[in-house]
């Protein structure tokens, strides 16, 4: 009868280390997608990043295109007024347009030119941003593949105690595997030590019959307020 209280005992540990596998794994899994959700977001702010520099260009490259536009209609307006005839009323027209677009021009001209510079300097900095993105991108794929490691080690000994968890079952009659397992799904200790007089399982104190049988160990006994298996201290 030690013997098969020495299985059960066992039995318990195995199932212990089990659960506290399955622990551990689902915190790995749980850290990981909290990486993953942090790799997101860098890839995200990146994107925008690169973003925001294209519609500055985009912004800059379209200033110049309209200072050019600017440039060419004085250009046709000054050629009418130095080469073709044309009515009074037009010329004066034509001149005071050539006067606005002058000035729309001087102001198109500097605005091209200061985009312009803040996209080389936003340039620069975007080379910097790039850097420090592919370096926390780097790290936090590291940590990534890290996790994964720990957890297929952790997958490997839970496969280990799986096994040696098969064995004991094997070993133990069918009554006492199916009490066991009926047990297992509705509390995580199925064996549990006698605590002075109750059960260490519920706490229920236990009778005058059960108590010795467990000190004659003759058989299995099971705790008659929550039908775990009982083993001495």
């Amino acid at each position: 009868m030690s013997e098969v209280l020495s299985l059960l005992r066992t039995l318990a540990a195995v199932d212990e280390n089990r659960q506290k596998l399955a622990g551990r794994i689902a915190d790995l899994s749980s850290e990981e997608e909290r990486l993953r959700a942090r790799l997101a977001q860098a890839e995200g702010d990146f994107a925008r990043r690169k973003e925001e520099h294209r519609q500055l260009r985009l912004t800059a490259l379209e200033r110049a295109a309209q200072a050019d536009a600017t440039d060419a209609k004085i250009r046709e307006y000054q050629r009418k007024l130095e080469q073709e005839i044309v009515p009074y009323k037009e010329m004066e027209f034509l001149r005071e347009q050539v006067g606005i677009l002058r000035a729309q021009l001087d102001q198109l001209s500097e605005e091209a030119l200061r985009l312009m510079e803040a996209v080389e300097e936003d340039a620069k900095n975007l080379v910097r941003d790039e850097q420090s993105y592919r370096e926390r991108r780097a790290l936090l794929e590291g940590e990534i593949q890290a996790i994964g490691r720990k957890r297929e080690a952790l997958r490997h000994e839970q496969e280990a105690w799986e096994t040696q968890r098969k064995g004991i079952l094997a070993q133990l009659s069918p009554v006492l595997r199916q009490h066991y397992e009926r047990l297992k799904e509705k509390v995580p200790n199925p064996v549990a030590y006698v605590n002075g007089l109750s059960c260490g399982g519920c706490h229920l104190r236990l009778s005058a019959a059960t108590l010795l049988k467990l000190q004659e160990g003759r058989e299995v006994v099971t705790c008659e307020h929550c039908s775990r298996f009982l083993v001495l201290p």
